[in-house]
């Protein structure tokens, strides 16, 4: 598990442990029965990165392998890459998610501050169901309903993992009306070839680096994996990413020739793989003012689609700056470039495709 990841900011609240010296959170109940998050201000766009502070103060320079919660000279962390901060409580809380769509899940919610009461809902330490309902859906909402303990050592600093990043590994290779050029020098005004609109220009281009774990892992889509060749050459995307389908098969099953299916849904199918070997990854996002079809290795894929999920893996810098510059469009929402079956009948689509393996899952 890593020692970076995905934490969701609570803005600053009142100190929970003004006592330092000794185990307890002595004022962990103040936050009892407060909701965080809520609309315009869903917790699916305040994402952050968590990652240790600098080799002198982190938490093993004690050989710990916790962030002390009695430690009197904080040990310390960075949000977003940011300035250090000191780590001062950690608790566990009862807790009830709210998601974007009205649904709601139960939890026990490890919530932590540093020395300057600003806190953060933290992932869990195992894939356990609270993690599972913290990756479900876009949350909105987080309400603490009670107390489980204010008694702890301290939080533990290999976590899980967010899972709902959708976007491109550096070094794939985009078309653009000047050829092939690798995503990561993409930069905004540059264009794009899109299958539908031609020639695109980008209005964001975003980047962010992650711990790899299983939730993380980019997925390998090895060369013509896909049919008429296609990848030309091994493509590695995020799980989440969608790849465009054009199949007889998709057309029986969805009523639409094209329809598009997360990459991490082609698992199992000959070619397509799981790349977890990396120590980190970088994945680059890129937003044209339409949800688009481009060219990634010659495989038609996706623009940023920033429907919540995809909102809630940027952070919520980026998410300011997409707000700055689409602000209608995050409003209203883009429409899909092509049909998002179910998650039911993407896996349906791809069991048949692994039944009729001489089915292409792009054809002519």
């Amino acid at each position: 598990m890593p020692t970076t990841f995905n934490v969701i900011s609570l803005g600053v609240q009142a100190i929970i442990d003004p006592t330092e010296g000794n185990d307890v959170a002595e004022n962990a109940s103040a936050l009892v029965g407060q909701t965080f998050g809520g609309w315009g201000n869903a917790l699916a766009g305040r994402i952050q990165t968590f990652s240790p502070g600098p080799n002198a103060s982190t938490w093993s320079k004690d050989g710990n392998t916790y962030y002390d919660q009695n430690d009197t000279a904080a040990e310390t962390f960075r949000i977003n890459g940011g300035p250090t901060q000191g780590f001062d409580a950690s608790v566990i809380y009862n807790a009830t998610l709210t998601y974007l769509d009205g649904t709601t899940a139960t939890i026990t919610a490890v919530v932590f501050q540093d020395t300057a009461g600003r806190t953060y809902l933290a992932p869990e330490l195992d894939a356990n169901a609270d993690q599972a309902a913290l990756n479900a859906k876009p949350i909105l909402s987080l309400r603490l309903d009670s107390l489980v303990s204010n008694t702890y050592a301290g939080m533990t600093a290999n976590r899980q993992a967010f899972n709902a990043v959708t976007c491109y590994v550096t070094g794939t290779r985009i078309a653009t009306p000047d050829g092939l050029r690798a995503a990561e020098q993409l930069a905004v005004g540059d264009q794009v070839l899109t299958q539908d609109r031609g020639a695109q220009v980008l209005r964001w281009v975003g980047r962010s680096t992650h711990a790899v774990t299983e939730a993380l892992a980019p997925i390998r889509i090895a060369a013509g994996a896909l049919g008429r060749g296609l990848p030309t050459r091994d493509l590695l995307v995020s799980p989440q990413h969608r790849m465009l389908l054009r199949s007889r098969i998709a057309a029986r099953m969805t009523g639409h020739a094209e329809v598009f299916v997360p990459a991490k849904k082609l698992l199992g199918l000959p070619g397509v793989t799981r790349e977890a070997a990396l120590g980190e990854v970088t994945y680059v996002h890129f937003m044209c003012d339409h949800h688009e079809i481009v060219f990634a290795e010659g495989a038609p894929s996706e623009t940023l689609l920033p429907a919540p999920q995809a909102l809630a893996a940027l952070g919520g810098e980026a998410v300011e700056e997409l707000q700055a510059l689409f602000p209608e469009l995050l409003q209203k929402g883009l429409q899909p470039a092509r049909p998002i079956p179910l998650g039911r009948i993407q896996r349906r689509l791809v069991e048949r495709h692994a039944q009729n393996l001489r089915t292409p899952l792009f054809a002519a």
